[in-house]
């Protein structure tokens, strides 16, 4: 019984309050019509207003967009190098008696391999450029002498063939390992793996793989241009007999590259018998870190980037604000007239408000759009990954909605004040 009656009650209320859900929700389906029929009766006016929040509201989006794209394209960029690599490389600053830079040696190898707790691979490298002639074509690329490990520390797989090994290092071998472009260059659509080439003026090299296609790097220099063959080949016919350009290190773990960066300076000058007031005669780097380095200048642009088209936003919620209050002075009469027949200062505060809510809300949706687009076809142009986050639009077309009603609100304010009989005097 207790049931029954606390049903048949929640019933009676129901049907009580459901007439007046219908008359709440007519009444505001009739200011939301009402401020709409005002905004299609003026076009121009209409137009304006929603014309700065919507620049505004693009600009944000498109300057998110570019910065995240430009952001994402330069870590990508820095990856093609190798994520756990850092370099160590001869001081151009400090040189030997002979007048030179003072190259980096076996020993510094072996020492880093002995000593460095936080690397993994030690390989040096050493590189000119050279001529490289095939039956029908010379092409000038980046040739470096290095050793087998040179493709696990750039994480560089092999497209066809294979890499020289440990056995060809002792040997001397006349091998060679070319990238894309070079292949491209030289033979064309042929396949290049079997086929001879000379290196310089007088080093036949049998051509034994092809690496697979890395891009160009954020210097613009194209990755795939290069040709490798074993170090000690390249010092016995190409000169460099006594060391190496540069070590390239591959750290245990990308969390250690800073204590890899800091490990290998000690062993480095004890390598070199310097003494403490000895400055260094070798530098240390790693592409992270200049990674890093771009990241942050990145995100002060991005930030400040934001923060003008936060600008132009708040000067599209004035531009909001200043032609309410004209629409206010030019309908002072009808606000008086609805004073008049009974409409409450609250009702009248409402309906301005509803059509700042309605213009504020178009605009916004708008410039969504337009942002959307514009990063599009920038992000298409330049390459960048493309795609706006949809809580970025999101939060983009509430804020300029949020801004325009805020600035709205002023003259909906002033409208519900007007006295009634001072309105209706109005001409």
């Amino acid at each position: 019984m207790l049931r029954i009656s606390v049903t048949a009650r929640f019933s009676c209320a129901t049907e009580r309050s459901s007439p007046m859900g219908a008359v709440m929700r007519r009444a505001r389906s009739e200011i939301v019509g009402r401020a709409v029929r005002t905004a299609i009766r003026n076009p121009g006016r209409s137009t304006l207003t929603m014309l700065g929040l919507a620049i505004g509201v693009a600009a944000f989006i498109a300057m998110v967009s570019f910065g995240t794209g430009a952001r994402t394209a330069v870590m990508q960029q820095f990856e093609i190098l190798g994520t756990r690599v850092a370099f160590i490389r001869s001081n151009t600053s400090r040189r030997d008696f002979g007048g030179s830079p003072k190259p980096l040696t076996d020993s510094d190898v072996e020492a880093l391999k002995r000593d460095a707790m936080t690397i993994e691979r030690v390989v040096p490298r050493t590189t000119e450029l050279r001529a490289v002639r095939s039956l029908n074509a010379t092409y000038s690329t980046e040739v470096t002498g290095t050793m087998p490990g040179f493709v696990k520390v750039r994480e560089w797989s092999i497209l066809t063939g294979g890499m020289f090994d440990d056995t060809d290092v002792q040997n001397r071998a006349k091998v060679a390992v070319i990238g894309v472009t070079v292949a491209r260059e030289l033979f064309g659509r042929a396949d290049p793996v079997g086929q001879t080439v000379t290196v310089g003026t007088n080093l036949p090299c049998k051509i034994i793989g092809v690496l697979a296609p890395k891009g160009q790097a954020t210097s613009g220099r194209d990755m795939d241009d290069i040709l490798l063959i074993p170090a000690t080949t390249f010092a016995a016919f190409l000169g460099m007999p006594t060391g190496y350009h540069e070590l390239q290190l591959q750290v245990r773990d990308i969390g250690m590259l800073e204590a890899a960066m800091l490990e290998v300076v000690p062993i480095m000058r004890r390598s070199h018998r310097l003494s403490e007031a000895e400055p260094d005669d070798f530098r240390t780097g790693s592409p992270i870190q200049a990674a890093a380095a771009a990241k942050l200048v990145s995100n002060i642009l991005t930030g400040l980037l934001m923060g003008i088209a936060a600008v132009s936003l708040l000067v599209g919620g004035i531009g909001v604000m200043n032609i309410q209050l004209v629409s206010v002075a030019e309908r002072t009469q009808e606000i008086g007239i609805r004073s008049a027949i009974g409409a409450s200062p609250r009702q009248i505060l409402v309906q301005f408000l509803s059509e700042a809510v309605v213009l504020s809300l178009t605009g916004s949706l708008v410039g969504v759009l337009l942002g959307w687009l514009m990063s599009y076809l920038v992000a298409q142009a330049m390459g960048w990954p493309g795609g706006v986050p949809v809580l970025t639009m999101i939060g983009a077309g509430l804020f300029g909605t949020s801004v325009g009603v805020a600035f709205g609100y002023l003259p909906a304010r002033r409208a519900a004040q007007l006295e009634p009989i001072e309105a209706l005097r109005h001409e």
